[in-house]
């Protein structure tokens, strides 16, 4: 896991099993930024290509460390399988040494909900807190997942409210939430990822039937070019354009 300074861990209000970790607002330079959550399946099935996996979620750093914007964006970096990994918590992409990932370890089931709960509670939890020390605040959660669910203790309801919390609350401007299904050749599967986008209230599924290194690549195009666009847009008051795959 990557070493970060000046980082507190935070609790999610009312689900004390859900922390995670994010820079103190006081160190950061910035008046603004945009929140940026990748969530990358690390079960046993995604093994076959966990390589071009890898190679995705790292392409998407490294291209949104080209940006201009890269100043205004930090990154929080979360695995899961039966249970959830934090890779790191919320940090400035520019101190984000993506040689520093491990290679992903793939074994047991699959906590979606948990995962995407998780996920987005984080992003309104530190969104939250950045808003009361007067920063504006904008963000984009990306879940990238090859199956169903068998095992969260969260339902898609649970994260439901914490979408139409974001979308309420005053302190973040916009949310981007993607449901990115990899691998799914089974129609029940991409059929019940997109059932579970429209029960959760994310805003895009986004299918990617085949899970190799060149749609994996396009994948990771995709995701770099919807943070930019969602990072430009604060300030706005509305979430940037939806993306066609």
């Amino acid at each position: 896991m990557p070493r970060f300074d000046n980082m507190q861990t935070v609790t999610l209000p009312g689900a004390g099993h859900f922390q995670f970790s994010a820079i103190r607002p006081d160190t950061l330079g910035a008046s603004e930024y945009t929140l940026v959550t990748i969530v990358v399946d690390v079960t046993a099935s995604v093994f076959e290509f966990r390589l071009a996996l890898q190679d995705c979620v790292t392409s998407v750093i490294a291209a949104c460390q080209k940006s201009p914007r890269i100043d205004n964006l930090m990154v929080r970096l979360l695995h899961f399988n039966g249970t959830r990994q934090e890779v790191h918590g919320f940090v400035p992409l520019n101190q984000i040494d993506v040689s520093a990932y491990k290679p992903l370890q793939c074994s047991g089931a699959t906590a979606l909900y948990d995962a995407v709960f998780d996920a987005v509670g984080a992003t309104n939890a530190y969104a939250k807190t950045l808003f009361s020390q007067d920063f504006d605040v904008n963000a984009a959660v990306y879940i990238i997942t090859d199956g169903m669910d068998n095992c969260s203790k969260v339902r898609p309801k649970a994260i439901a409210e914490q979408v139409r919390k974001a979308m309420k609350q005053e302190y973040l401007e916009s949310l981007v939430t993607v449901l990115v299904g990899v691998d799914t050749h089974n129609a029940s599967v991409s059929a019940h990822l997109q059932m579970f986008q429209s029960d959760a209230k994310l805003s895009q599924f986004v299918d990617v039937a085949d899970a190799d290194a060149e749609h994996l690549a396009k994948l990771g195009r995709f995701v770099s070019q919807s943070i930019s666009l969602q990072s430009q847009a604060l300030g706005t008051g509305v979430a940037s354009q939806t993306l066609s795959f």
